[in-house]
């Protein structure tokens, strides 16, 4: 029971180092000029100078500590509802102290994904860490499994870089919402999670610190993280924040999980239950994600065919 409530609380600790970051790049973002995602080296100076941000990429870098020790001691599918619960907290931050109202229609995608990860929790076993430790070197003698997760995310992100620095015109234009800088930032984030979770695996597996540095989970993870915390820099300027953690995290995740099956041959639950809850939850999380509005209803008085500012899409 002590070990349950550690692993929880190191889980807990994890999650939200994450989402506190997140709050304080977005006070970073008040202060720089208008980011563009087709811009990234641009992007990532006004980041690395800003004293700001820098501050919330310790947190960050705290966080993926937790992270990588939370991942060696618990499966990650018990350690995805703890996740969860720092998003509402999160939540909760946004609308009280930010003024981030959601709607009806936001708010059941929330509740959505938060029964998703609770069910994805329940369908998962005991012994999720020792059954992967064996098959996390395989990806090394198979480097096409990495090819193949990579792939997916790197054109997801390319994709909403060019789709959200589109200028909005006419009388009608509106800008893209968050769910598309979170789909993009998330599915790199899950990748650079599934980085993390290698190496935990890796020296759990080995207990040497070059085994883990030879091999490519440290630079998957840096790759992936860069690209996530560029494009989620761009989004927190332009969006809502408590939109874009929200699809960060339902993305995010599941990617983690997929890209988990892959790399460390993780299977799918053999008995009925769990593999029942299973399926639902990723069924939940799917239509979570759907639910979310494509587009922001441009504030009152602000000229949507403007093009230009820091709340436009420039």
């Amino acid at each position: 029971m002590g070990d349950s409530l550690g692993n929880f609380v190191l889980a807990l600790l994890a999650s939200s180092a994450y989402y506190v970051a997140f709050v304080i790049f977005r006070s970073a973002a008040e202060k720089m000029p208008p980011l563009r995602g087709s811009r990234p080296f641009t992007v990532a100076r006004s980041m690395l100078f800003s004293p700001v941000w820098v501050g919330g990429g310790l947190v960050l870098v705290i966080g993926l500590g937790y992270e990588v020790v939370a991942f060696t001691v618990m499966p990650m599918t018990q350690a995805q509802p703890v996740f969860a619960v720092s998003l509402v907290l999160l939540l909760v931050y946004t609308a009280l102290f930010l003024g981030e109202k959601m709607s009806g229609r936001e708010w059941t995608s929330i509740a959505l994904f938060v029964v998703a990860t609770v069910l994805i929790g329940l369908s998962a076993r005991t012994d999720g860490v020792l059954r992967v430790q064996l098959h996390a070197t395989d990806v090394l003698r198979a480097p096409w499994m990495m090819v193949a997760v990579m792939g997916p995310a790197l054109v997801i992100a390319g994709l909403v870089w060019l789709v959200g620095d589109r200028r909005a015109s006419g009388r009608h234009a509106r800008r893209l919402a968050g769910v598309a800088y979170g789909i993009g930032s998330g599915a790199c984030a899950g990748l650079a999670e599934a980085g993390i979770r290698g190496m935990a695996i890796l020296y759990h597996d080995t207990q040497s610190v070059a085994a883990v540095a030879r091999s490519p989970y440290p630079y998957l993870t840096v790759v992936f993280a860069g690209i996530a915390l560029v494009q989620l820099q761009v989004a927190v300027q332009r969006c809502r924040l408590s939109v874009v953690a929200s699809v960060l995290t339902v993305i995010g995740r599941t990617y983690l999980l997929i890209s988990s099956m892959i790399l460390f041959q993780e299977r799918w639950p053999g008995d009925p239950v769990p593999y029942a809850l299973r399926g639902v939850g990723l069924v939940l999380a799917l239509v979570a994600l759907l639910l979310f509005p494509r587009y922001e209803n441009a504030p009152r008085g602000e000229n949507a065919g403007a093009g230009a500012g820091r709340r436009s899409v420039a």
